[in-house]
């Protein structure tokens, strides 16, 4: 994908998006030789559904999205919808999902603070003078 059409579809909202992921599921099913009926048959929803997916103009469910691309043939497409990200170095830093924990000596291993002595410092360098 280029970078112009990423930047294109930032700038366009979620309903003109929607619009565009409809109009291609319509040219698939149109592709397909399928009528609405027949493909909403295939894929177990209603024709509506279908309706509505290829107008653009309501939300649908996941599920029946993924129904429809399987009655389609377009379920392998999936990965080009949504490519399995990389996986980052921060992240192999963790087994299971499990959160980082932060490394500190345990409560008996802690060395006393010697306590904070700049203020200290500063008197002695103004001649005692300060808090």
């Amino acid at each position: 994908m280029e970078i112009n059409t990423i930047m294109d579809f930032d700038r366009r909202s979620n309903a003109a998006i929607l619009e565009m992921i409809g109009k291609r599921f319509l040219q698939a099913r149109l592709n397909e030789g399928l009528e609405q009926q027949e493909l909403a048959d295939k894929a177990g929803v209603n024709v509506s559904t279908v309706q509505g997916l290829e107008g653009g103009k309501r939300s649908v469910g996941m599920l029946k999205v993924l129904a429809i691309m399987r009655a389609l043939g377009k379920l392998h497409e999936i990965d080009n919808f949504m490519p399995e990200p990389p996986i980052k170095s921060a992240s192999l830093l963790t087994t299971r999902n499990e959160k980082r924990k932060r490394v500190s000596k345990t409560k008996g291993d802690k060395e006393p603070s010697p306590g904070f002595t700049w203020n200290k410092q500063i008197r002695k360098s103004h001649g005692g003078k300060g808090k």
